[in-house]
C-alpha cells in the first residue's frame, strides 16, 4: 500500500490533540475514526477496496500525486497477492486506513487547488 503522512507516534503530546482521553488511544485506529473493520469473510473485501483506492487516485488534483497513489495502489496490490489469513487481515485493515488518509488528501486537493501539469494538456 502506500502512504503519503506517517502517523505521528502515540507517545508524543501534541496541544491540538491533548483533549483526547487518554483510555481512548487503546482503541483501534479504525475504531475510532468509525472506519468499516474488513474482514477477510468475504472474497470481495480486497477487491472492493482496491477499487476504491483506484477510485479515490484518481479523484486527486495534482497530475503527480495522482500518478504516484495510483502507481503505489497498484503495487501493493501484487505484492500482496499471496497474502492469506491474519497476515491479509492487518494488510486489508492497512488498506481501509490508507483509503481514509487519500480522502482526506483528495478533500486538502479540493480546498487548495494547484495548476495543471504540462502532462494533463491535450495535444
Amino acid at each position: 500500500f502506500f502512504f503519503f503522512f506517517p502517523r505521528p507516534p502515540t507517545a508524543v503530546h501534541h496541544p491540538i490533540r491533548s483533549f483526547h482521553n487518554k483510555a481512548q488511544s487503546s482503541i483501534p485506529y479504525s475504531r475510532r475514526f468509525n472506519q468499516a473493520n474488513t474482514s477477510m469473510s468475504s472474497p470481495q473485501a480486497p477487491i472492493s477496496l482496491f477499487r476504491s483506492l483506484l477510485r479515490e487516485a484518481n479523484k486527486v488534483d495534482n497530475y503527480n500525486f495522482r500518478h504516484y497513489a495510483i502507481r503505489r495502489t497498484r503495487a501493493g496490490f501484487a505484492a500482496n497477492r499471496e497474502m492469506t489469513g491474519n497476515e491479509a487481515v492487518v494488510a486489508l485493515n492497512e488498506g481501509q486506513e490508507q483509503l481514509a488518509v487519500l480522502k482526506r488528501q483528495v478533500v486538502l486537493g479540493k480546498l487548495y487547488p494547484s495548476s495543471r501539469s504540462v502532462m494533463e494538456y491535450n495535444v
